[in-house]
Formats: C-alpha cells, sequence, structure tokens
C-alpha cells in the first residue's frame, strides 16, 4: 500500500477513517488539509475507509501543524503512522519550516517524543451542558465584518502565525458561535467554532482576563442546540473549574509538541484551541 496524495474525491474514505477512529472530524475538516495543505493516505482495497492518513498545514513560513495520523484499527503496528510522520516531517523540513507541531493525545506523545517533539502546553478537551450562565458586566455580541482585523490580531498574537483565511472559514460553517467581547469600545476578546461529526466545537477562544472568557462561552454555547465541545488549555484551569461547577465534563487531555524551533506567540491570552487537528 504505497502513500498517495489526497485529493477531493478522497473526502468520504478520509473523513470515514477519522470517524472510525471516534473522531469528531468532517469532510470540510479534511477539505482544509486537501485544498490549503497536504494530505497522504494509504488505500486498502475497496475498503469504505482510508487504511492510514497523516496531513499538514502551513501557517506562514515559520509555522506548521502536523495531523490527522490516524490508522486503521486493523492495520495498526505495521508501520503505516512511522511512514506518514516521516513524510510530514521530512516534507515540512524541506520546506524550510522553522517550527513543526502537532497536538499528542496520551498514547501518541511517548511515539512523538522519541521523534524528537518536545512538550510545549497542555490542554484538555471538555463536554459543554446544555447551558452556561451568563457573565455579568461584560459586554458580548455576534461578530461583525468589521471585527476581523481585530479578532485576527488577537490569534496572531496568540497562536503566533496567520491563519485569517481558516478562521474566516469556520465563521462561515458556524456562524451562531461567532462572538466578540467589547472593553472601552474596542474588541478586547472573541470566540469562534465551527461544526463536526458529532457536535460543533468552540474555539479559538482568546480573552484577556477570565471573566471575558466566561462571557464570551456562555454566549457561544447558549447560542448552539444539542452538544459542544471546547479544547480548553491548561492555563485556563480556571475557566475549567468554572465549567465543571455547571455540568461540564473532561473528555480526554492533549499535550502540544513542537520540533525544532520554539512555537511562536503568547499563550497566555489564548485560552481554548482550535482543536488538535488546527491548533
Amino acid at each position: 500500500m504505497p502513500l498517495r496524495s489526497l485529493t477531493a474525491a478522497d473526502l468520504p474514505r478520509a473523513a470515514a477513517l477519522s470517524a472510525l477512529i471516534g473522531w469528531n472530524q468532517n469532510q470540510a475538516d479534511w477539505a482544509e488539509f486537501v485544498t490549503a495543505g497536504q494530505a497522504r493516505g494509504r488505500d486498502d482495497g475497496g475498503a469504505e475507509s482510508l487504511a492510514a492518513s497523516a496531513a499538514t498545514l502551513g501557517y506562514g513560513p515559520d509555522l506548521a501543524w502536523i495531523s490527522m495520523v490516524l490508522v486503521r484499527p486493523d492495520l495498526r503496528r505495521q508501520g503505516h503512522a512511522t511512514a506518514l510522520m516521516r513524510w510530514a516531517v521530512e516534507s515540512l523540513r524541506d520546506a524550510g519550516v522553522a517550527s513543526l507541531a502537532l497536538d499528542a493525545t496520551p498514547a501518541g506523545r511517548p511515539v512523538y517524543a522519541r521523534l524528537g517533539f518536545r512538550d510545549v502546553w497542555g490542554f484538555t478537551r471538555w463536554l459543554l451542558p446544555a447551558a452556561l450562565p451568563v457573565e455579568p458586566g461584560v459586554t458580548v455580541r455576534p461578530l461583525r465584518a468589521a471585527d476581523w482585523p481585530a479578532v485576527l490580531a488577537l490569534d496572531l498574537a496568540g497562536f503566533g502565525a496567520p491563519r485569517g483565511p481558516l478562521l474566516r472559514r469556520f465563521a462561515r460553517r458556524l456562524p451562531a458561535a461567532a462572538w466578540v467581547a467589547e472593553a472601552a469600545g474596542q474588541v478586547s476578546g472573541a470566540i469562534l467554532g465551527r461544526d463536526g461529526l458529532r457536535q460543533p466545537g468552540l474555539g479559538p477562544l482568546w480573552a484577556p482576563d477570565a471573566a471575558t472568557g466566561r462571557a464570551l462561552l456562555a454566549a457561544a454555547r447558549n447560542a448552539l442546540p444539542g452538544a459542544a465541545v471546547l479544547d480548553l488549555c491548561d492555563h485556563a484551569a480556571g475557566l475549567g473549574d468554572w465549567l465543571g461547577e455547571h455540568g461540564a465534563s473532561a473528555q480526554r487531555p492533549f499535550t502540544r509538541m513542537v520540533l525544532g524551533a520554539d512555537l511562536p506567540g503568547e499563550a497566555s491570552g489564548y485560552l481554548a484551541a482550535a482543536g488538535p487537528e488546527f491548533g
């Protein structure tokens, strides 16, 4: 089963693989890698899903994300993930990218550590309750087109690399989850979300303080029906305590890891990730 580049025609089988593993990505997520990044996979005859996959997504010349390193359960321990990781790392290094990053599950973390990746910080996926209490004293409102320069400036400061087109597509996919906070007439924080296979995911979340973070989370969560998830950074532990007090449950931890130069950006105001596949 040789590695090959994935195309738009592969989106259903790629999404079938991530669904089989139990992940939340849909075809729109996979389309980001096929159209804006690179994705490779292995076939297995006429199976409904790919046998294995990996994807990379570049954020300018200094940072790229590695994700979707998946192997069908019945084909594990046959070297597929190793070959796909080798492709991802070598292709990004050949392109001169300074920092190669990924978000590892507990099972994947020691594997990536052996490849030279080092821990940066962690985050936890939370399943959110049906509603969250409104935070008094913080002004929040739905995101407007004129807010985008301020929102993208927040992301550039916290994440450290440009990804405006990706975030704008997130907002189009789930406009009800796109909110901003205002202070002194200026955008001080924001939250986005996107649809998923099983439930929508909230994030990224940018906020200068816990109260603003709570207000934005409540606005976005309460605007959505059904279940929703959030990837909350460990340095926002106070928000995690608040979520737990109001019925949210922690699902699984992740570790952000990097190979090469240190990650850009100052993560203190970056309170929730865009998801382990996007950073």
